[in-house]
């Protein structure tokens, strides 16, 4: 029999190593985020220098402080309208949201609950399609806009695509959500005289909003960051989206085309601190449906 000192010495070594793994996940933990948040503090007080130190100097605090000169300058900028192009990118995301969560939350229902021949196979081709590289297909799909005279028709080469179940991942995340679904429930339903158009709107859509969100959040995301895109499709200034935003202050002074000038970083940060408001706005009051979604995806795919 083990004497009682023994005991509180085995319980007091398990004590003193449960304190100190959670130490060690705290300090690693801390050591990340310091990590993830460096280039956001940098752009912050890239944001604060005026033009001179952030276009000739690298350091990590600003000798000179022009923030409200420099918030000044973007925000009266002539070319610089953030309403109309934050505008312009919203209509962009809803029509890009709205379609794919309509024709994907389709497919993604038909391979959950429905069998038919070729099933896992067509899946597994759909797949295989993520390792395209979406570059690849940008030319011929330019020219077929271009040919058929809607490359700057209300954005159409921008959102149209989502219209017609193209995003396989998409599709693979409400697919996992759709398979949690009790079949049962579906049967129930089905008993009860609900079609089928019914039973997917009314039933099984609510119950998978964490994809929904989490499809918001991406496509916000996705959205605001594409540059490629834009840059392809769009010349007129009043067609201009956030992504042009930056490099309006990123070709300041690049006035003859010559690829040796001055960026203005100091211009250029400040209009991605305008950028990432709602951003962040949005992912603050989504999260918690974003993680949702990616543990069950990881927990019952």
């Amino acid at each position: 029999m083990e004497s009682p000192e023994f005991k509180d010495t085995k319980l007091h070594g398990k004590t003193l190593s449960k304190k100190t793994q959670k130490v060690l996940t705290y300090f690693f933990l801390i050591l990340f985020a310091i990590v993830a948040l460096l280039p956001f503090y940098y752009l912050i007080i890239t944001a604060m220098k005026d033009l001179n130190e952030a276009s000739t100097q690298s350091t990590m605090w600003p000798h000179s402080f022009a923030l409200w000169d420099n918030i000044k300058f973007v925000v009266t900028y002539q070319d610089y309208n953030v309403v109309r192009m934050f505008a312009n990118t919203m209509f962009i995301f809803v029509l890009k949201t709205l379609g794919t969560v309509l024709t994907c939350s389709m497919a993604a229902y038909a391979f959950a609950m429905y069998k038919f021949p070729g099933k896992k196979v067509i899946f597994f081709v759909m797949l295989s399609t993520m390792m395209i590289p979406g570059e690849l297909l940008g030319i011929p799909i330019y020219e077929f806009f271009v040919n058929t005279g809607l490359k700057e028709v209300a954005y159409i080469p921008l959102w149209i695509a989502s219209w017609f179940a193209t995003d396989v991942f998409i599709i693979f995340l409400f697919r996992q959500f759709f398979m949690t679904v009790p079949k049962a429930l579906i049967e129930a339903a089905r008993v009860d005289g609900y079609g089928e158009v019914r039973i997917f709107f009314k039933i099984v859509l609510p119950l998978n909003k964490p994809v929904i969100a989490t499809v918001i959040l991406l496509y916000f995301i996705g959205t605001y960051n594409d540059l490629y895109g834009p840059a392809l499709y769009i010349s007129e200034k009043a067609q201009w989206v956030m992504a042009n935003s930056i490099s309006i202050f990123e070709n300041l002074f690049n006035v003859g085309g010559s690829s040796s000038f001055v960026v203005p970083w100091n211009y250029v940060s400040v209009a991605s601190l305008i950028a990432l408001i709602p951003v962040i706005i949005l992912f603050s009051f989504m999260q918690k449906q974003f993680l949702q979604s990616v543990t069950g995806v990881g927990i019952k795919g």
